[in-house]
């Protein structure tokens, strides 16, 4: 499979006149906790359809798994490789786990019931109730309780935390990245839960309007983000002609600026900028990170 688990190239997606992605590139190493965040209708969803070949992109290139997108695509060899579970879970609602269960494992070659059972001890899922009244968090757990039987190598999760109370949240999202780190299973998370992304993940993309605005390793992006108060008379042309500098926001006495700065002399370009009186530069967290991409 490689040190790349997903990567793709130029990858469009159209529906009719609007376009959902456009041309996204973007490599998901093997074995990564990869976050894909972003607004809602920034493709996020789309995106993860193309990969589980749900849609077929109309433009680009890319592989999953070692595996080409494009016509036939995902050949069923590749499918028993891949766990993907909706932000909608389409389960059925008049089985109890049990029969969910012994239906799974009658459909997957890969089927583990020891990883299925201690997902169910772990959740104390109740193995006889009917699913239809299971509460929306409920219905979350043992949705992920039946990906991960057969094992996955790639793990797709669009909004999985949805309905979850914030220690179910916590639970459900530690046990994805301790299982990940023990299998080396790559997992691709799509959420709106930046505080819990920072703290598990290890890599993120923000996409807006179908692009991608930035990705990297999480550490990264806060070493290099930067939010910066500039005190003075300096015009917003000569500040956004700095290398990095992406955005600035006219405030009282000054300007608020957004930049990257991957070379350390952010600084002390902007202090050379006439009419700069005053520079303050500070980091960010994740969750200001993605605001100052996508306000």
């Amino acid at each position: 499979m490689g040190d790349v688990a997903i990567r793709l190239q130029g990858l469009t997606k159209r529906y009719g006149d609007k376009v959902a992605l456009s041309s996204v590139d973007l490599d998901v190493p093997t074995g990564s906790f990869f976050a894909i965040l972003g607004p809602n209708g920034a493709g996020k969803t789309t995106l993860i359809r193309c990969l589980t070949g749900m849609l077929r992109p109309d433009g680009g290139t890319g592989t999953v798994l070692g595996v080409p997108l494009g016509p036939g695509y995902p050949p069923l060899a590749l499918k028993s490789r891949i766990g993907y579970v909706p932000q909608a879970q389409a389960i059925y609602e008049r089985m109890t786990p049990a029969e969910l269960l012994e239906m799974c494992r009658g459909l997957h070659p890969r089927w583990d019931q020891k990883v299925v059972q201690r997902y169910m001890d772990l959740f104390r899922l109740p193995p006889n109730q009917v699913v239809r009244y299971m509460s929306t968090g409920m219905k979350a757990q043992l949705a992920l309780t039946l990906v991960m039987g057969g094992l996955p190598e790639l793990l797709i999760l669009d909004e999985p935390t949805l309905g979850l109370d914030p220690m179910n949240r916590h639970q459900y999202l530690q046990v994805l990245l301790s299982d990940s780190i023990e299998t080396g299973c790559t997992v691709i998370l799509s959420s709106h839960d930046l505080h819990q992304i920072e703290r598990l993940a290890d890599r993120a993309a923000i996409l807006v309007a179908g692009q991608v605005a930035v990705s990297g390793g999480i550490d990264d992006l806060k070493l290099t983000e930067k939010r910066v108060r500039v005190a003075g008379t300096a015009p917003e042309a000569a500040l956004l002609a700095v290398p990095g500098v992406r955005r600035a926001m006219k405030e009282a006495g000054g300007w608020l600026l957004f930049a990257t700065d991957a070379g350390d002399r952010l600084e002390e370009m902007i202090r050379s900028v006439p009419g700069v009186t005053a520079v303050q530069v500070f980091s960010q967290s994740l969750e200001e990170i993605f605001l100052s991409y996508v306000s």
